[in-house]
């Protein structure tokens, strides 16, 4: 995993987890922002979430939740 810079609307995060291109998922700790997170619990699976990821346009989707790790995990497309 390697560090990310992830924009979502006006949310930043800039500890976002990007898996390798295999898993093509990043991972977003809620530490660096719960209300972002708690957004991010409001949203179903089938929802697309806009973004850019190190400056360049993606959607997400949610995956899951890590419990273990306080994190959302989420599929790149």
């Amino acid at each position: 995993m390697k560090r990310a810079k992830l924009k979502i609307s006006t949310y930043v995060i800039d500890d976002a987890l990007l898996a390798d291109a295999a898993e093509n998922t990043i991972s977003i700790p809620c530490e660096s922002d719960t209300e972002f997170c708690m957004q991010l619990d409001g949203w179903d699976e089938n929802t697309s979430i806009p973004a850019t990821l190190d400056n360049k346009p993606v959607l997400l989707y949610r995956q899951y939740y890590d419990k273990k790790k306080h994190h959302w995990i989420m599929r790149i497309v």
